[in-house]
């Protein structure tokens, strides 16, 4: 694995809250508790603050004051309080990171999330998670900020080349072996993260190569490209319009429900500062 000397470089690797790593393994288990899951998130004061300020914020709010994690469960639901503690976890790991932007970092995650949830919540496909792919969108960066704390200079010459078009996965490639892609699978495997969700982060960048198929992984690749155009000046439906339908087509997605949502979403508001924010 020509990644390992990367984790032999990195010595001390970024940590994750329990509470986290506990809600992110949950997952993928049907058996999860709510109530083991309410006693997990008030093991952390600090992520209870920010899931209480995530709760009655604009994007979230719910018409009427959230006072507690029970509150947030039953207003909320328990999957998307799941999801937003895991966000909110994943912000406090990677804040001050050589040579990386980290409001444009999680501006661009936190989109991703948001449009990938969206395609998996239209998809056809049976028995997929909306919430798991938010997740995988949230951490589809995260080798990437790994490869700046070892790498600085030369991830920042990579990241202006990428900023005027070049492709980043050929990038890496050509100067390291590997890719971000690669990076962020290995680092969710030592946090002990479900397999579907690291299967994910190694496929994003080509989905098709994924054997079995992997939606999630389908998902967030749709939704970087989606991003990436809408940054780039293109309009959210001319960018939606451009999904590769070869990637798109194994989601049998409602495209007139996607466009809906996914436009509003775009241009909805920011909800960045709620997770920035100190607890």
């Amino acid at each position: 694995m020509p990644y390992q000397a990367l984790f032999e470089h990195v010595h001390r690797l970024p940590s994750i809250p329990g509470v986290v790593a506990e809600l992110i393994a949950s997952l993928d288990d049907d058996r999860a508790s709510i109530q083991q899951v309410s006693v997990n998130i008030r093991k952390d004061p600090g992520l209870s603050l920010k899931l209480l300020r995530a709760a009655n914020s604009v994007r979230y709010g719910v018409g009427r004051n959230v006072a507690s994690i029970d509150d947030a469960i039953l207003l909320l639901g328990f999957e998307r309080v799941r999801t937003l503690v895991i966000a909110s976890g994943m912000v406090g790991v990677i804040e001050h990171v050589p040579g990386l932007d980290r409001r444009a970092f999680w501006k661009t995650s936190f989109t991703v999330a948001n449009l990938a949830r969206a395609i998996v919540r239209h998809s056809r496909v049976g028995g997929l998670s909306p919430e798991t792919a938010f997740t995988c969108g949230i951490l589809h960066h995260v080798g990437s900020a790994l490869m700046h704390i070892a790498h600085p200079e030369v991830m920042a010459r990579i990241d202006a080349l990428v900023a005027q078009g070049a492709p980043r996965s050929e990038l890496e490639s050509s100067q390291f072996g590997y890719t971000f892609s690669e990076v962020g699978a290995e680092l969710g495997r030592r946090w002990r993260f479900p397999e579907t969700i690291c299967r994910a982060l190694t496929y994003q960048s080509a989905p098709l190569e994924a054997e079995p198929f992997s939606p999630y992984a389908a998902a967030v690749h749709l939704a970087i490209g989606i991003d990436r155009d809408v940054a780039n000046g293109q309009r959210e439906e001319h960018a939606l319009g451009e999904m590769p339908r070869d990637v798109r087509r194994p989601l049998a997605l409602d495209l007139l429900a996607l466009y809906e949502e996914s436009v509003s979403s775009l241009r909805g508001d920011d909800e960045l500062d709620v997770f920035l924010g100190k607890a």
